[in-house]
């Protein structure tokens, strides 16, 4: 996939943050990068998807950023992503080496014996890296002399042959981690994870700006992320959470839930367990990977062992969080901190932007 940044001939104004980006490009740009630009805004590259369109509505994509511009946004703010194989965000095997210290899944390290590893696990997670949204990630568990996942069962021979050459290409094998007793009716199938959005504001200090849980609806897929049909919803200050919205797909826009679609259990009105440790691990964790990146989507696994860091994105989406927030990007206290952080690019970054580039691995 490119990064591709369509130009309008005539930005929004009512955008602030869309008008600063789209700006910054034409300001910097020579006349064959703008004209470049505005082919790629003709031939719809830029601005909203029909997707986005059907659970956005009108008055949040009037100030909100949609996928196509937030990539070639990020990739401003964010130079520490290319190449991919030493973006620690992107690359998982890295990810757990640089985040030595901090709370982590247990992995497989791999060095030692993976066979006899496994002889130690009965769940395991396999995710494969450069991937994104769950996509390739699967569930193994034991049952007796065999490992499970879906319908299909194998040995362990097989099975660590079919790991290790995962682990070749980028991927990591990590103990599953059992999720807070107080959401496991509200998550069944999955760890819930807390999407924390931490941005580096003018004075070097990394701040929380924007949170949304996720929670599984069930089913067979190990995985909680919005797109897969599952649960996201807004969580205040305290800790307590809001109503849920569940993904419609391409056809249908989101339902909203105040209760588990699956199990009944109340989701509006709950409180989330160690909110504030969350937040301060994200914290943490962005102290830990600053070099290079200015704004981290966090994902926070709310285990019954505390909160324990799954990954970072260092290209997290925006949609979920003006879904449940009910507002656009640029009228949200993220929006503003990614207004500043435009305004400090140097000249010379924006003129290393393209209209079209290349995602190196």
């Amino acid at each position: 996939m490119l990064t591709q940044r369509a130009l309008p001939v005539r930005p929004d104004r009512t955008n602030s943050l869309l008008a600063l980006y789209h700006d910054g490009l034409a300001r910097h740009w020579p006349a064959s990068r703008r004209l470049a630009g505005h082919a790629l805004w003709a031939a719809g590259r830029g601005g909203w998807s029909p997707a986005e369109q059907l659970y956005l509505g009108e008055q949040v994509r009037a100030h909100g950023l949609s996928m196509r511009d937030r990539k070639g946004l990020h990739r401003l703010l964010n130079g520490g992503a290319f190449p991919l194989r030493v973006n620690p965000l992107k690359n998982k095997q890295l990810f757990a080496e640089r985040g030595h210290g901090l709370p982590l899944p247990d992995a497989w390290d791999g060095r030692t014996d993976l066979r006899h590893w496994l002889e130690g696990q009965q769940d395991i997670i396999a995710k494969p890296s450069f991937r994104s949204k769950g996509q390739g990630v699967e569930r193994f568990t034991r049952e007796g002399a065999l490992w499970r996942s879906g319908e299909k069962r194998q040995t362990a021979v097989p099975l660590a042959v079919r790991l290790s050459a995962l682990a070749r290409r980028g991927g990591v094998i990590q103990t599953r981690l059992p999720t807070h007793g107080a959401l496991a009716d509200l998550s069944p199938g999955a760890l819930p994870t807390l999407r924390v959005v931490t941005c580096v504001d003018g004075a070097g200090v990394a701040r929380v700006c924007a949170t949304a849980l996720r929670l599984s609806a069930g089913g067979p897929r190990p995985v909680d992320n919005f797109n897969a049909g599952n649960l996201v919803l807004a969580v205040d200050a305290s800790g307590r959470c809001g109503p849920a919205w569940r993904s419609g797909g391409n056809a249908a826009p989101p339902s909203r839930h105040s209760r588990h679609p699956l199990t009944g259990a109340a989701i509006e009105g709950a409180t989330l367990p160690d909110h504030d440790a969350a937040l301060a691990l994200a914290i943490a964790a962005h102290d830990r990977f600053r070099d290079g990146f200015t704004v981290i989507g966090w994902d926070i696994g709310i285990t019954a062992a505390g909160p324990v860091l799954i990954e970072g994105n260092w290209n997290p989406g925006t949609d979920i969080l003006q879904l449940v927030e009910g507002r656009g990007l640029s009228q949200s206290p993220l929006g503003a901190l990614y207004r500043d952080a435009l305004a400090r690019l140097s000249p010379d970054v924006w003129r290393s932007a393209r209209a079209v580039e290349r995602e190196p691995r």
